[in-house]
């Protein structure tokens, strides 16, 4: 495959992932006073003294994208530092889920639970 198609591929999984974590930070902003978000990020976060990082690959047939990504006091999950080499630890999200959300945004940040929430259990433990 030539450089440029690698490289328009790259920044689309990279495109979509960022806009997966900004429909992810608006379903927390938007639910985040509502019952059962509400207690369930409280508790959470009360237990963490500091901003907690957690490994992320991005798949479609193969590791495209690596990040370190942060979830803040304040409820935002961010992307801390984009990684060469995809961690054997790492959070895996697919290509086709993560598209399938930027796609439906509405339908996520409505429904914060159809949301895999799944790798924040890195960072609190489990419930």
């Amino acid at each position: 495959m030539p450089t440029a198609n690698k490289d328009k591929d790259a920044q689309e999984y990279e495109k979509v992932f960022q806009e997966y974590l900004k429909i992810c930070n608006q379903a927390i902003e938007q639910n985040k006073s509502k019952f059962p978000y509400t207690e369930i990020w409280g508790a959470r976060m009360k237990l963490m003294e500091k901003d907690a990082k957690v490994e992320a690959i991005v798949y479609d047939d193969r590791p495209k994208l690596s990040y370190m990504l942060r979830l803040t006091k304040d409820m935002k999950i961010e992307i801390a530092e984009k990684k060469e080499i995809p961690p054997d630890e790492a959070w895996p999200f697919t290509y086709q889920y993560l598209k399938r959300v930027v796609d439906h945004p509405q339908e996520y940040i409505e429904n914060p639970a159809k949301l895999e929430w799944g790798w924040l259990k890195t960072i609190f433990g489990p419930a």
